[in-house]
């Protein structure tokens, strides 16, 4: 979050608005991670769906953080964003529709990358993760919801990632790399971080971690600041009928073509 639009605080250089009044950047990260993990919670404990399509991606990132950035919470973005400190684009606005249907029909016809070996499915997940981070579909919050999803349809598959083992800063190097066009390292360092075939599996989530060591920090020392005071206290982001009026896209379609990988500008 480093640069003011309309989903942000005037002159508080880039900080959502948030249901918490918070305008410190730092305090807002934290009390992301704390808002995230509560709702990972219970992710964690739950069956993957049968069919982990896109409704199932907005429904993680609603539960995440719909009551604290209920503006931003499961609506498709409307915005220009790029990763931050590196200058690389994301998808723009107009194409985001167009790519997050191309990709998850891809998905869908690939039973959600299920009955393949280890080699192929962290090849093919690098390159339908590398998709999804460059559509970017909302304002705040991709990474986290990504990876709990991202988290699912491995355990789906079969081939669940030890989380334990995954370096937060490393995993996103190679993910920008796969943005970028090279999912080569991110199939690798995925390869590398696959369980054992031999482990039992529970069919349930299991838990990424969501926050960097440093946000971790950021936490433990920031949570005074200003963040003590809310408490993530409402379930009904879960409701259906609820999740169905979030499934309204504002943007409309466009027939120009996308320029680049998955409409980013080059």
């Amino acid at each position: 979050m480093s640069v003011d639009d309309k989903y942000t605080y005037p002159g508080s250089g880039g900080v959502l608005i948030n249901a918490a009044g918070i305008h410190d950047r730092h305090t807002l990260d934290a009390a992301m991670n704390d808002v995230s993990s509560i709702a990972l919670a219970k992710i964690r404990d739950e069956p993957v769906p049968t069919r982990p399509d896109f409704e199932y991606l907005r429904s993680i990132h609603v539960r995440m953080f719909g009551d604290l950035l209920p503006n931003i919470a499961g609506k498709i973005r409307d915005v220009d964003v790029q990763a931050t400190g590196t200058g690389i684009p994301y998808c723009r606005p107009d194409y985001i529709d167009a790519n997050l249907l191309t990709l998850f029909g891809k998905l869908e016809r690939e039973d959600y990358l299920t009955g393949l070996d280890a080699d192929t499915f962290a090849s093919r997940l690098a390159d339908r993760w590398g998709e999804l981070s460059a559509i970017h579909s909302w304002r705040d919050g991709n990474t986290r919801s990504q990876t709990v999803y991202v988290a699912a349809i491995a355990e789906r598959a079969g081939h669940p990632i030890d989380w334990d083992r995954v370096d937060v800063d490393e995993l996103r190097t190679a993910r920008l790399h796969a943005v970028a066009g090279n999912d080569r390292p991110l199939a690798a360092y995925l390869r590398s971080h696959l369980l054992d075939e031999g482990r039992a599996q529970t069919g349930a989530v299991p838990a990424p971690r969501i926050a960097s060591r440093r946000a971790d920090q950021e936490r433990r020392t920031l949570r005074g600041a200003g963040y003590d005071a809310y408490r993530l206290t409402s379930s009904g982001h879960e409701d259906e009928n609820r999740r169905r009026e979030l499934q309204r896209r504002q943007e409309p379609r466009t027939s120009e073509p996308p320029r680049g990988r998955d409409g980013i500008e080059r």
